[in-house]
């Protein structure tokens, strides 16, 4: 597959963020069928999360080198707008495990605790450049819209 480097969309990281929450989604499904196996899922859904966050970086990277910015600023905003929902969602809802887990730290709680809150720290850092992103290619309010 051969990359192509101006291409902005966020399926350029979208699928190693889906491997993620499988692998996530299925030690919970271990940890409910008190298997101890649901530990040795979450390195692997860290490990593809960071991944999505390279992907995350290198495509905003290839945006900042873009040479027709003003042309694209619709694709540019539509990109940062969907990221910024994403690692959003992605960083309350490891924030909320994590809390939910502190009570159970005995009964393996402490793996969720240990895996969560770095990784909802390291989906802060897409969601913030995405925020920025957002307000740098702020879309112009068209005067032709109507009011329904």
């Amino acid at each position: 597959m051969l990359k192509q480097p101006d291409r902005i969309s966020i399926f350029n990281y979208c699928f190693a963020l889906g491997v993620s929450e499988v692998f996530f989604l299925s030690s919970f499904y271990l940890s409910i069928l008190d298997v101890s196996l649901f530990a040795l899922a979450l390195p692997f859904s860290a490990l593809f999360l960071m991944f999505s966050l390279y992907l995350f970086l290198q495509t905003h990277k290839t945006v900042k080198t873009l040479p027709n910015q003003e042309e694209r600023r619709r694709e540019i905003h539509a990109f940062y707008h969907q990221s910024f929902g994403i690692f959003a969602i992605i960083f309350f809802t490891l924030l909320l495990v994590a809390l939910a887990f502190i009570p159970m730290l005995e009964n393996g709680g402490h793996f969720y605790l240990l895996y969560c809150l770095p990784m909802a720290l390291l989906c802060m850092i897409p969601s913030i450049v995405s925020y920025k992103g957002m307000k740098l290619f702020k879309l112009e309010a068209d005067g032709k819209l109507t009011k329904i």
